[in-house]
C-alpha cells in the first residue's frame, strides 16, 4: 500500500468513526503500512537518562573533533525532522553509531541493537495490576500507562503482576465486552457479573452456564485450589502472551 492509499484509508476510516490510533495499529499488525524507519527520539532519551549522558558526549566520543559541529547539525535534523529535507547522515547511520557507543559502557541486561532506535513498535495500555489473591485491580485515568510492544499485539491490553514471585510480569489479552468462549478451559481474565471483581485464573465452564475460576499451576497443570465457583460472567478474555519487559518495551 503506497503513501497516498495509506492516507486515504486512514482518512476514510476515521470519518467512519474509528480512532486513527486504532486504524494505524490494525494496519501495522497486518503489514499494510509503508516501510518507514523514523528515528525514535524517545528511545534515545531513555538511554541518555539511564546513563546520565548527553548528545554532545556521544559526538565527542565517536567522531573526530573537526566533525563535531557538522555531526551535531546532522543529528539535530534527524531528531527534529522536516518533511522531505535532504539527508546525508541517515537514521540508520545514527542508530548504528549510537548502538555501538552505548554498548561500550551502559550496564543493561540487553544488548542495544540499532533497531532499538528505529524499530517498528506500537503502544498498548497497562490497564490493571494482578495481586496475590488472583484479583485484578483496574487502573483509572492517569494510572493507566503504556508500554511499547510488537505490532502483532496491537489489539491487546496488558495486566502487570504485583505478586512477589512474578513481579513485573506482563500478561496480554484482547479486551472483550462479552463472554469469549475461546477463553474457556484456558488461563484467562474474567469479571464476576455480580461482584464486579476481575479475576485471573483457569476458566472452567459448568453445565449450568456458570463458571469456576481455578488456581492451576503453570508448571505442572495441577489444580491448587478454587478461587471462586458457580459465578456468572460479565466478560472473559484469554491470556494471549506473557513476558517480562526489558529496555525495548519502555
Amino acid at each position: 500500500m503506497n503513501n497516498l492509499m495509506n492516507k486515504k484509508f486512514i482518512e476514510y476510516s476515521t470519518n467512519s468513526g474509528y480512532k486513527s490510533d486504532y486504524v494505524e495499529s490494525f494496519m501495522k499488525k497486518n503489514d499494510l503500512l509503508p516501510k518507514e524507519y523514523r528515528f525514535r527520539r524517545s528511545a534515545l532519551d531513555v538511554l541518555l537518562k539511564e546513563s546520565n549522558k548527553k548528545i554532545i558526549d556521544f559526538v565527542k566520543d565517536t567522531y573526530q573533533q573537526k566533525e563535531h559541529k557538522n555531526k551535531l547539525a546532522q543529528i539535530s535534523k534527524i531528531l527534529n525532522p522536516k518533511k522531505n529535507a535532504p539527508k546525508y547522515f541517515t537514521e540508520n547511520d545514527l542508530a548504528n553509531d549510537l548502538a555501538h557507543w552505548f554498548n561500550t559502557f551502559i550496564n543493561l541486561n540487553e544488548v542495544i541493537a540499532p533497531n532499538f532506535f528505529v524499530g517498528d513498535t506500537i503502544q498498548i495500555p497497562v490497564i490493571g495490576s494482578l495481586f496475590g489473591n488472583a484479583q485484578v485491580g483496574l487502573h483509572k485515568g492517569k494510572e493507566i500507562n503504556k508500554i511499547n510492544i510488537h505490532p502483532k499485539y496491537a489489539n491487546c491490553h496488558a495486566i502487570e503482576s504485583k505478586q512477589g514471585s512474578s513481579m513485573g510480569l506482563m500478561r496480554l489479552f484482547v479486551p472483550s465486552k462479552n463472554v469469549d468462549r475461546t477463553a474457556d478451559n484456558r488461563f484467562s481474565i474474567a469479571q464476576d457479573k455480580k461482584s464486579k471483581i476481575v479475576w485471573l485464573g483457569y476458566l472452567e465452564p459448568q453445565s449450568n452456564g456458570k463458571f469456576n475460576i481455578i488456581d492451576r499451576s503453570y508448571s505442572t497443570g495441577k489444580i491448587i485450589g478454587t478461587l471462586v465457583e458457580n459465578i456468572n460472567l460479565s466478560w472473559s478474555a484469554e491470556i494471549k502472551a506473557l513476558y517480562y519487559p526489558n529496555i525495548y518495551n519502555i
